[in-house]
């Protein structure tokens, strides 16, 4: 087992809402229904921060049809966490568990770390979910894309994400929780035998985290996943995709991104991916 190089634990709270439309006067003064919402809580580390995902599952989303409920996530966000550091973060200050608790949210996500021990990651697992069910809330398991061998020279593809996603995929078979398998949505819109110049163009510079293009698939996959509707369906832009870079302020330095575009062709092919993988998701969960 790699050993994980992590930062010290810190919890940043990231709390985003996706802005609802403004409501409609009919005819005759009265305002339509109001929409619904899906709420959100993610828990997990920089796979989660990088791009800001919950604010870039707000933007891939927003030209949703009014069908569709509007997404609000929240981040609970532990820096180069492992499931563990994130329930364990409780005790530093950290805002994992008390947030599960803090109300009935539609669905709470638990991200694990890229390199896990298996057993701690099924302990870790099973308590969560113990937690997310109290109140009533539904788990799902985000088993991301891994770490390239660029900045892990161990961590081959495709073996390294086949191994993070196929254990997070059988323990989710047994215990019944589904899992969004992000990884394999990376491998679906890459195709086969895929360059080494094609997959670098998922991550950050620092050939780890993902960069716009791999949390795009994130989003669109999460997207299907809270909704259950397919992401080729949403409007694509009439021109590219341009998001914007930020920073999350945390107390071990600030978390920078630097934002970017993505083409419309990418957008769709994107899609295309994460509904894909979403219809595999749940068709393990049938098959149960």
């Amino acid at each position: 087992m790699v050993a994980c190089k992590r930062s010290v634990v810190v919890a940043a709270l990231i709390c985003l809402s996706v802005a609802g439309r403004a409501l409609a006067q009919d005819a005759e003064g009265k305002a339509p229904a109001e929409r619904p919402t899906v709420k959100v809580l993610i828990i997990g580390n920089s796979q989660i921060s990088a791009n800001d995902l919950p604010r870039l599952i707000e933007t891939v989303s927003r030209p949703a049809p009014e069908d569709v409920p509007r997404i609000e996530v929240t981040g609970a966000i532990v820096q180069g966490a492992t499931l563990k550091k994130c329930w364990d973060a409780e005790k530093e200050g950290g805002p994992p568990r008390s947030m599960i608790l803090a109300q009935k949210w539609d669905w709470v996500v638990v991200q694990e770390i890229f390199c896990p021990d298996k057993d701690q990651f099924e302990e870790y697992a099973t308590k969560f979910n113990k937690e997310i069910k109290k109140v009533g809330s539904k788990t799902l398991l985000f088993a991301t894309a891994s770490t390239s061998e660029f900045h892990y020279a161990s961590f081959k593809y495709p073996g390294s994400f086949q191994r993070l996603n196929d254990m997070q995929i059988a323990y989710g078979r047994e215990h019944g929780i589904p899992v969004a398998a992000a990884g394999y949505a990376w491998m679906k819109y890459l195709g086969a035998n895929p360059s080494v110049e094609k997959r670098l163009e998922l991550y950050a510079k620092d050939k780890a985290h993902p960069g716009l293009k791999g949390s795009a698939i994130y989003a669109y996959l999460l997207y299907a996943h809270f909704t259950g509707r397919n992401p080729e369906d949403l409007p694509l832009p009439d021109e590219d995709l341009t998001y914007e870079g930020g920073v999350i302020p945390t107390p071990d330095g600030d978390w920078a991104w630097e934002g970017g575009t993505i083409s419309r062709e990418e957008l769709a092919a994107m899609r295309k991916a994460a509904w894909a993988q979403y219809q595999e998701d749940m068709a393990r969960m049938s098959d149960e």
